[in-house]
């Protein structure tokens, strides 16, 4: 049986994606206020199986996304972006938690995010030069 070939550091690269979306499955089901085992049924799975999403050891099948994403009511894309480390994926994400708010809410979490960053900016003088 032919096995796939893996390029240095792509096995720890695959673990800690699995861990990113792992977290946003965990993220999103208590977001929605379900437990491991009622998610589980929801998909016809074994809880067993949402606890090793959620820890990382495994990773969910493309079948298995969309019905998560059924169930969690949110996009695969939701569940794969979470788990990004892309700047334009996590601006995604923090746009999609600002839906909902009322407009001063959301004044307050930019607000917020603005000020935090000029804060963690003036921590790091020399990384904030490279990038002008």
């Amino acid at each position: 049986m032919p096995t796939r070939s893996t390029l240095p550091g792509e096995d720890a690269q695959d673990a800690a994606i699995a861990a990113r979306v792992g977290s946003a499955i965990a993220e999103l089901r208590r977001a929605r206020g379900l437990t491991q085992a009622k998610l589980a049924e929801m998909i016809n799975l074994e809880q067993e199986a949402i606890s090793r999403w959620e820890r990382g050891t495994r990773v969910p099948t493309l079948y298995r996304l969309q019905q998560l994403s059924d169930a969690l009511e949110c996009t695969v894309d939701d569940l794969l972006r979470r788990g990004s480390r892309h700047i334009d994926d996590q601006t995604a994400v923090v746009s999609h938690a600002l839906k909902g708010l009322g407009p001063d809410e959301r004044a307050l979490v930019i607000s917020f995010v603005q000020q935090f960053t000029e804060l963690l900016r003036s921590k790091h003088p020399a990384r904030s030069q490279r990038r002008k």
